[in-house]
């Protein structure tokens, strides 16, 4: 079958099976790393790889264009952030499955076949996770239920959780914790920094939200389940997550910019997925919390930079993937 290649506008004679996706900002050893592990470990079956940089100044653009050829590389005219540059690549992309995958992770053996076996004999699943590993080996909390009050109080960014990582509530929100790890399950989301799904999603969903920094992945599950097709998370597909590797937020304003866009994110997710209306005392409730949690983060995060003020940052301004410097 013939498709025809975007960029040349001429047309090729295999057809693409798995597009490969990665949003790339000031990464560029940790892109060049993964980009040499998809090619050591590559799909058995007909793929392509595309990288959108995002503005970077690190050289990233100019090391993908010497180093892997074979890239469908691009730059943004400025930086527009994590989802953006995906929907970009989403327009682009000729394969049947759309992989989205970090450029802060090392694809391991057999991690896309596995995926695409999945899709291929479970036409009820619109969207399927890997089991994202930490450099030391760990499994990553990286498949969750979706955001909730409870999610609020027990899950992965709570400070329930922080402080008494054993509690059996957070074991049900965090499912890693809970579930058979040997076999497939259904999940509320799972994270973006490796997942694969059906070109059809796409076509009945639409793009990722432009406007989320943080519960991006959340947000897209939400709609891919609210469509009719189920989430899974796939524990025999296996891809190591360097996002906990390196410094914090490079400076004062993007450590607070993080709590803000944390809190209206997740506010734009509760608009979206939960809210009944603007009247319901739960409206109420959940707005008075976060309003709290936001003024309590911020107010916390601001007099951590104080000099001489030894204070642990709000959780969510710990090394968040899309927000350090090297990784977007």
């Amino acid at each position: 079958m013939a498709v025809r290649d975007w960029d040349s506008g001429s047309e090729i004679h295999e057809e693409i099976v798995v597009s490969i996706l990665i949003a790339n900002y000031n990464a560029r050893h940790l892109l060049g790393e993964c980009l040499e592990s998809i090619y050591r470990n590559p799909c058995s079956l007909p793929f392509e790889v595309l990288v959108v940089d995002d503005h970077s100044r690190d050289g990233s653009y100019e090391m993908v264009a010497e180093r892997f050829p074979d890239v469908r590389l691009s730059r943004n005219e400025r930086n527009l952030h994590y989802a953006t540059s995906n929907n970009r690549m989403i327009d682009r992309a000729r394969g049947r499955y759309l992989h989205l995958l970090n450029a802060d992770t090392l694809m391991q053996a057999g991690a896309i076949d596995r995926l695409v076996e999945y899709l291929e004999a479970h036409p009820e699943t619109g969207c399927v996770g890997s089991k994202l590993l930490n450099e030391d080996g760990s499994v990553q909390a990286s498949v969750k239920l979706l955001p909730s009050l409870r999610s609020a109080l027990f899950g992965a960014r709570s400070y329930i959780y922080k402080l008494f990582p054993d509690n059996p509530l957070s074991k049900q929100e965090l499912l890693h914790l809970s579930r058979d790890m040997s076999q497939p399950f259904e999940a509320g989301y799972v994270s973006s920094a490796s997942w694969l799904m059906r070109r059809e999603v796409v076509d009945k969903v639409g793009y990722l939200d432009a406007r989320l920094s943080y519960h991006v992945d959340a947000d897209y599950c939400a709609r891919i389940w609210k469509a009719g097709w189920n989430v899974v998370y796939l524990p025999g597909s296996v891809v190591t997550h360097l996002n906990h590797k390196g410094g914090t937020l490079a400076n004062r304003w993007r450590r607070r910019k993080a709590v803000i866009e944390f809190h209206r994110g997740t506010w734009i997710f509760f608009r979206r997925h939960q809210m009944r209306s603007v009247w319901h005392p739960y409206t109420w409730v959940v707005a008075t919390g976060l309003l709290a949690r936001f003024v309590y983060s911020l107010t916390i995060q601001q007099l951590s930079e104080v000099p001489g003020i030894t204070l642990d940052k709000p959780p969510d301004v710990q090394r968040h993937p899309r927000d350090d410097p090297r990784v977007r």
